[in-house]
């Protein structure tokens, strides 16, 4: 079958572009001729720039700290700039593209939509046609979520679109049980299911020889964070001076706290700091499946910001909820864990919902 991919592939984030890979590659493997649609939601991608105008307004607002503020944005320019190419270069490259003409010209016979959070209107602009499947398709493509998340509930005034749009799709799945859960208690009458992440479809062995490991022969605490909180910062930190071990930072916000050695990490190279690291922290939905994947020591730290649901739903549904901590005094020695069965267990899952629409 021929099969296309709607989601946040371009976002210049380590989880959206991985979890966009692992579909991909996952339909690929089941025999499909599987293609990631090139579309791009402006405002989405608005966030990904490689110039922060925000920050060179405000390096030209204060005169006497301008010296400062001008150092630090030349510096971090070059590292910046060769971080945004290899996202480039793994959009491009790395990914089977197909433009969005193709969805009329050259029809599929399914489209899927997600995984990620293409449910959350606050960071698309609004309902976007692509990510609710009501943009102009042939009668006889198929159209359905794949793992679709949100992370502001909907407002009332939303309701009606929501729903005229869900009910008129072949097939509903999401990422989180708690999302499965809000979608059924406000419409009743649609049938929904509760599928894992992409990056859970594909085994530890692949994402494995996909990793590109650091240049680092010691042993050190990886910290990553997709949203920049001093306060986890502080805990990674604190964790870090306990174990007597170097801690390397990486942030999605370039702005934030980024060791040099991993400033300009490509996906691969993420993957290769979480799986090389002797323990990691994160507050990453992503970072956290690739730790459980590679069975690694970590600490998930809560956010608390009303979207700690994706890191509880993760780790309860693998019997590790002791890893998720909300301060350093919450850390208590891991012991090892094997999680073969329960991988199986979710990829049945997510077999049988796309068996259904195949």
């Amino acid at each position: 079958m021929k099969i296309g991919i709607l989601t946040f592939h371009r976002a210049h984030n380590y989880g959206a572009v991985l979890q966009c890979y692992a579909l991909q590659q996952y339909l690929i493997q089941l025999g499909h001729d599987t293609y990631v649609i090139d579309y791009n939601n402006k405002k989405l991608w608005s966030y990904y720039s490689w110039r922060d105008r925000n920050y060179e307004q405000r390096i030209r607002r204060n005169v006497f700290k301008l010296p400062v503020r001008l150092f630090r944005y030349i510096k971090n320019r070059r590292k910046q700039i060769v971080r945004y190419k290899k996202f480039e270069y793994f959009q491009e490259k790395i990914l089977k593209l197909s433009n969005t003409g193709s969805i009329v010209e050259s029809p599929y016979d399914l489209i899927l939509i997600g995984s990620d959070q293409v449910w959350n209107t606050s960071i698309t602009d609004g309902f976007d046609p692509y990510y609710w499947g009501t943009f102009e398709k042939p009668k006889r493509t198929k159209v359905a979520t794949y793992a679709a998340s949100l992370r502001k509930l909907w407002s009332e005034e939303q309701y009606n679109v929501v729903y005229d749009a869900l009910k008129n799709l072949d097939g509903i799945s999401v990422r989180e049980a708690a999302v499965g859960r809000y979608v059924k208690h406000l419409f009743p009458d649609l049938d929904v299911c509760c599928v894992p992440d992409p990056v859970m479809l594909l085994s530890p062995e692949h994402w494995r020889s996909f990793a590109k490991m650091p240049p680092i022969k010691k042993k050190y605490i990886f910290f990553y964070q997709a949203e920049a909180s001093q306060s986890i910062y502080n805990t990674a930190v604190k964790i870090a001076l306990q174990r007597g071990l170097p801690l390397f930072v990486l942030s999605a916000d370039q702005w934030a706290v980024n060791s040099k050695e991993c400033h300009s990490a490509s996906p691969q190279e993420f993957l290769g700091w979480i799986l090389n690291a002797e323990l990691v922290v994160t507050s990453s939905f992503h970072a956290l499946a690739f730790c459980i994947l590679f069975q690694k020591d970590f600490y998930a730290v809560n956010l608390n910001k009303g979207q700690d649901e994706r890191l509880k739903n993760m780790v309860s549904a693998f019997g590790l909820e002791q890893y998720l901590i909300d301060t350093v005094e919450d850390c208590k020695p891991n012991k090892p864990y094997c999680i073969d069965q329960e991988i199986e267990i979710q990829k049945k899952d997510a077999s049988n919902y796309l068996l259904r629409l195949l």
